[in-house]
């Protein structure tokens, strides 16, 4: 009979192997200078739209903006020419319909200490004039927020656990000059929050300093560098790790053995999510599964905010739709699998509780 498999506070002793530890964890970091979304609550085609800025030498600088079709949820992208993206990256909704470099009339998005200010025209792939324009810029420094985006609880088919962690997050300003999204020469309803007298905000997001971070995407080419029990992924000064407790190298297990533990996921040294994992060996081949995700637990919010991610159960809770099912060679030690929703939130609340 063999040894119990060691509670998630033990400590484990393992000998030594030479060769780096196989994990059956690989994990992929980008990054974006700025983004804003927004929902759409009454265009016949489009129900939301969000624009992405970048300014760095791997992507070059400039606009990305993308629209999801209310009739399938598929989306649109349009990226301004010399910028370098990776498609494989943008897997959301209910899939991609088009991919268009595309010149765009006017493409601007920046965050400073008192607002946001956004400005995009382009026209779409049918024929379309687009135009974005939100600027509440107004003298007064704001008070911003580290927040997980919801965008994954819409993902219909996953390519990967998909992450992004806003570090300045923030919702736009009511002031004198309000936002407008126009499609084919009609301003088109945003959605809104509830209270809006209150809290004098429109249900327009954005953010600046956004980490994009992928556990085990479908189509990784090679397993991350690691050490035993940590899975690290770094890009510029933002840094995505995993642990696994008790620590796990596939080397050491032998053929028919079963173990299990716990493993998370900190993005900038911030707790995001995190489950079980599970490991059975059959020859040279481990099967894997990663389930029983957790919800996320933002900690310290600025009162609206705590106040959505609590009455809007999304926020936190969609994570723990999500389970990965694969296998790893030992032979060849990226791992090979899928992930699956589970069932639960699928977005329609937040939809619900906005009006969009």
């Amino acid at each position: 009979m063999r040894p119990a498999t060691p509670g998630p506070t033990e400590r484990v002793a393992l000998p030594h192997l030479p060769g780096q530890p196989v994990a059956p964890i690989t994990l992929r970091i980008d990054r974006l200078a700025a983004l804003l979304n927004a929902e759409l609550a009454d265009d016949p085609v489009y129900d939301g739209v969000e624009l992405q800025w970048f300014d760095d030498e791997v992507h070059g600088t400039g606009m990305l903006a993308f629209l999801s079709r209310r009739e399938d949820r598929t989306v649109d992208y349009y990226l301004q020419p010399g910028l370098r993206l990776d498609r494989r990256g943008y897997a959301i909704g209910g899939g991609t319909r088009s991919w268009n470099v595309t010149p765009f009339e006017e493409a601007r998005l920046a965050v400073a200490q008192d607002g946001v200010d956004a400005h995009v025209r382009f026209t779409d792939v049918d024929g379309r004039l687009v135009e974005v324009r939100v600027d509440d810029r107004d003298g007064v420094a704001r008070r911003r927020a580290r927040l997980l985006a919801p965008v994954s609880a819409g993902i219909l088919r996953p390519t990967s656990l998909l992450l992004v962690w806003m570090n300045a997050f923030d919702l736009v300003r009511v002031t004198a000059t309000p936002p407008s999204v126009r499609i084919d020469g009609r301003s088109a309803a945003l959605g809104r929050l509830p209270g809006v007298r209150v809290h004098r905000r429109h249900l327009i997001k954005y953010a600046a300093s956004v980490v994009v971070v992928e556990v085990n995407p479908d189509t990784a080419e090679q397993p991350t560098p690691h050490s035993l029990g940590h899975v690290t992924a770094v890009c510029d000064d933002h840094t995505a790790e995993i642990q696994l407790v008790p620590p796990l190298d596939l080397r050491r297990m032998a053929d028919g053995d079963r173990a299990e533990g716990r493993w998370h996921v900190t993005i900038d040294g911030a707790r995001i999510t995190g489950g079980r994992w599970s490991a059975t060996r059959a020859s040279q081949e481990v099967h894997v599964d990663l389930d029983r995700l957790e919800r996320w637990r933002p900690g310290t919010l600025p009162w609206l905010m705590r106040l959505v991610t609590t009455v809007v159960p999304v926020f936190r809770r969609w994570p723990t739709t999500y389970a990965w099912h694969g296998t790893v060679q030992l032979g060849h030690p990226s791992p090979s699998g899928s992930w699956r929703r589970t069932g639960g939130h699928d977005g329609q609340s937040y939809r619900r509780a906005t009006g969009s």
